[in-house]
């Protein structure tokens, strides 16, 4: 009995270790654990190494979730490469180098192995700490579309409904499940901050605009979203708000007569233009401290698009502008990053060799900004930021970039496939350490023909008339004659209907004396 709880005690250990990767040749099957390089926990991984491992779920149908906590590897020579399958020509989730971590890396519902291989490549000099991170399995999402059954009012020719402020809206929903539907909730979005719980929805707006609304659908999976799996879809209903009219030049010729005399009142009415903004600027400032490839990031979120539209030649995105400043170019790397990952580099820091501001900096470590300076980047320009006229700005004063538009370290070819609609982020990379600076704001525009129709819209007006008054002696389209019959305030209503149905009125008045 004794030595048989000696070897238990030996054993232990080991089986506890056993759930623990360490980076090699070779793959395992469990749903839990650490994955680590080859260095362990403590030791760095070693030099000249090219290995490949696949780690697979332990349950079929089942998918592998591979969280990093810790990565550090040499930046640009060290690279982690990873694939969404059971092999290295699987396709590629990507590629990781210095402190750029992996985050959570989950094999795809294409993915039908549910595996994740790994494959990590380093030089012959230079070693670092690798990597730590968690080994867990998800169970896959089932497929949920989201279906828009019957609104009130119904929508027009084009698909869109139209509707006067306040004027309410009802929307009736349900879900189509690949597997069930037991227990799954309902939310709408209604585009302006506002939601509303369950299948049908009655809602009105208060301001003029265009207004997406979208049905979200969640089961009660929670193995790869805590609050459970989700629609793919979207039903981007339409819905436009009429813009109010303007009534200037509805108006009396003569405010004040005698009795007996006539007064001239016109009617005027111009309906307003409504267009949605695409992008809206990110204003704010984002702070870039000293670092050593720290990496600082800020996103504007696009959602005006069809879902399904994506970026499909260079020139459709026609230009990114920063306002910001630093005090040294050579610090940075910025990089413009595309809602599904792609990116384009905007800026590199080994093309700066000498002391060269980016706007009017404060050269200080402490956090007190300068004065920033506007810097886009177009495929039109022909000269890169790198080449750019220096002028002198700055606290002490030196040589700055010039501020203008800037062609792109990489062609924005890069980008083509992107989705419009996401997160667009910039990402800036402080490579050195010693000198600071920050974003102040920053903007990114589309080719405006890339803008769905139903974003932007002019009421017409379909009838303009004034009410019916005894004093009213004859009428000229939308001019009228006047003649009161008694003294006093004599008020008149000017009244007009757009092809929403929104009806508007303004009234005039004119003082009678005797």
């Amino acid at each position: 009995m004794k030595d048989y709880l000696i070897l238990l005690l030996i054993l232990i250990p080991f089986w506890g270790a056993s759930q623990n990767i360490l980076m090699g040749d070779g793959s395992s099957t469990q749903c839990s654990g650490t994955f680590l390089d080859s260095g362990g926990q403590s030791g760095n991984y070693g030099l000249n190494e090219d290995f490949t491992f696949t780690i697979c779920p332990d349950n079929p149908g089942d998918k592998i979730r591979i969280s990093f906590s810790e990565f550090s590897v040499e930046l640009d020579n060290d690279f982690l490469f990873v694939f969404d399958g059971d092999s290295n020509s699987a396709p590629l989730v990507g590629v990781f180098t210095g402190s750029n971590n992996p985050g959570v890396i989950l094999a795809t519902n294409n993915n039908t192995s549910g595996c994740i291989t790994f494959e990590f490549v380093s030089d012959e000099s230079i070693v670092l700490p690798g990597w730590v991170a968690s080994i867990s399995c998800v169970n896959p999402c089932q497929t949920i579309v989201a279906n828009l059954d019957s609104t009130t009012p119904a929508p027009n020719a084009s698909g869109y409904i139209r509707v006067c402020t306040g004027e309410s809206v009802t929307l009736n929903g349900s879900g189509t499940f690949s597997d069930t539907g037991a227990g799954a909730t309902y939310v709408w979005d209604l585009d302006d901050g506002r939601t509303i719980s369950g299948q049908t929805a009655t809602f009105s707006y208060d301001t003029p605009g265009v207004y997406r609304v979208n049905l979200n659908i969640r089961d009660t999976n929670t193995s790869t979203d805590p609050n459970g799996c989700k629609n793919n879809n979207n039903i981007n209903q339409v819905i436009q708000v009429s813009t109010e009219p303007d009534f200037t030049g509805t108006e009396a010729v003569t405010s004040t007569i005698c009795l007996g005399n006539t007064a001239t009142i016109v009617g005027t009415v111009t309906t307003q233009e409504f267009e949605a903004e695409c992008t809206p600027p990110v204003s704010g400032t984002t702070f870039l401290p000293d670092g050593t490839g720290a990496a600082y990031s800020t996103c504007i979120n696009v959602d005006c698009f069809d879902s399904s539209q994506t970026l499909q030649n260079a020139n459709q995105l026609v230009e990114i502008c920063i306002n910001m400043e630093h005090s040294w170019a050579g610090d940075l790397d910025i990089f413009l990053v595309s809602p599904n990952g792609r990116q384009v580099q905007l800026f590199e820091n080994t093309d700066i060799t000498t002391q060269v501001y980016l706007g009017a900096a404060l050269d200080t470590d402490e956090e007190v900004p300068g004065e920033g300076r506007t810097y886009c980047f177009s495929m039109s320009a022909s000269v890169l930021l790198k080449d750019a006229p220096q002028i002198r700005l700055g606290t002490p004063e030196q040589n700055t970039l010039e501020p203008g538009t800037y062609l792109p370290v990489q062609s924005f070819d890069n980008l083509i496939g992107s989705t419009l609609n996401g997160d667009w982020c910039l990402q800036i990379v402080d490579n050195i350490a010693l000198d600071n600076g920050y974003i102040f704001e920053w903007n990114m525009n589309f080719d405006p023909s890339l803008k769905p129709a139903e974003l932007s819209f002019t009421p017409d007006i379909v009838t303009e008339e004034w009410n019916a008054d005894p004093s009213i002696i004859s009428v000229n389209g939308s001019e009228i004659q006047v003649q009161p019959t008694t003294v006093g305030q004599h008020c008149y209503t000017f009244r007009t209907v757009d092809d929403f149905g929104c009806e508007y009125t303004e009234e005039v008045c004119i003082d009678v004396l005797p």
